[in-house]
This record gives C-alpha cells, sequence and structure tokens, in this order.
C-alpha cells in the first residue's frame, strides 16, 4: 500500500461538506475514500481493506488494480466459487479449476471473454451442465449489462492420475 493512505476511512474530512461517517463497511457495504491528490482509492469493507489505482499511464501511480480490472478479478472470483458451490450441491467431482478473464483495453467494457479450464473425472455432460447453472449463480455475471458482449470458453481436461 502507498504511505500516504490512510486505513482508517471512518471519520474522514470531507472538505467541502464537514465531517463524513459513513462507517467502516461490512459484508455487502464498503466505504472508499481518496487520500491525496492521486487517483489511488482506500477501500474498507469490515476489517477488510484494498486500494484501487489508476496505471501510470494513466496519471495514476500504479500501485493497485484499476476498478475495472478489479471487477474483472471479483467477476472471475465469482465464478470459480459460483462453481464449487454448483459442483458441491450436484456432487460431481472438480478437481481443480482455472480462470482469465478480459476486457477490451479502451474505453466503456464492450466485451469480456472468459476463459475457463475445468479439471474433473466427471463426465464432460456432467460438467458443462455445472458450468451453466454456475453462471447463473454468479452474483457479478448479473450485474453486467447487455450490452456488454459476454463470451465463455469451456475447457474440460480429464484429471490425471496420480
Amino acid at each position: 500500500m502507498e504511505k500516504d493512505t490512510n486505513p482508517d476511512i471512518r471519520g474522514q474530512e470531507s472538505p467541502s461538506h464537514g465531517a463524513a461517517d459513513l462507517g467502516n463497511g461490512g459484508f455487502r457495504h464498503v466505504v472508499a475514500c481518496t487520500t491525496s491528490d492521486h487517483f489511488a482509492v482506500q477501500i474498507r469493507a469490515g476489517e477488510l481493506t484494498w486500494v484501487l489505482d489508476e496505471p501510470v499511464a494513466m496519471g495514476g501511480r500504479g500501485a493497485a488494480p484499476d476498478p475495472v480490472t478489479a471487477f474483472l478479478g471479483a467477476l472471475g472470483g465469482c465464478l470459480l466459487i459460483s462453481l464449487q458451490i454448483t459442483a458441491r450441491a450436484r456432487q460431481v467431482p472438480i478437481a481443480n479449476a482455472t480462470i482469465s478473464v478480459k476486457a477490451n483495453e479502451k474505453s466503456f467494457v464492450q466485451t469480456v471473454d472468459v476463459d475457463l479450464v475445468v479439471y474433473s473425472s466427471a463426465p464432460e455432460e456432467k460438467v458443462r451442465t455445472v458450468v451453466e447453472r454456475a453462471e447463473k449463480g454468479c452474483y457479478i455475471k448479473g450485474l453486467l449489462k447487455e450490452s456488454i458482449a459476454y463470451r465463455l470458453k469451456l475447457t474440460i481436461l480429464p484429471v490425471e492420475s496420480v
């Protein structure tokens, strides 16, 4: 983290609005504040804190992911968590899964490309069904506007016996 970020964002002074006590956030509640004249933003959700920034080329310090990259990480993480929950509920063994999530680099997000690799000993059709259900159960995916082209490439690989 940057040395000029303040992890305690509770009670920060707003230059034009006086004292602001927005709390510390928590489950599905974040509180964010700027801490300098740079683009870095300190975020808190209860005891958890993290930073967002912009790349150096865009005027930031490059000290943390930019908001779109953080969103893509949240999407990938949500899809993997939903995959694990769905597979467990349907008793489909998933040994491992990895995901890559990319968006167009310029302007507003117009495309989201997801590459998902799933290692499983289950029949391919069962894994495909689990992945379809997991996509429907991913709350972050549900936030994508209809105007954003979402494409998922699924690769299913057998689990190597040891």
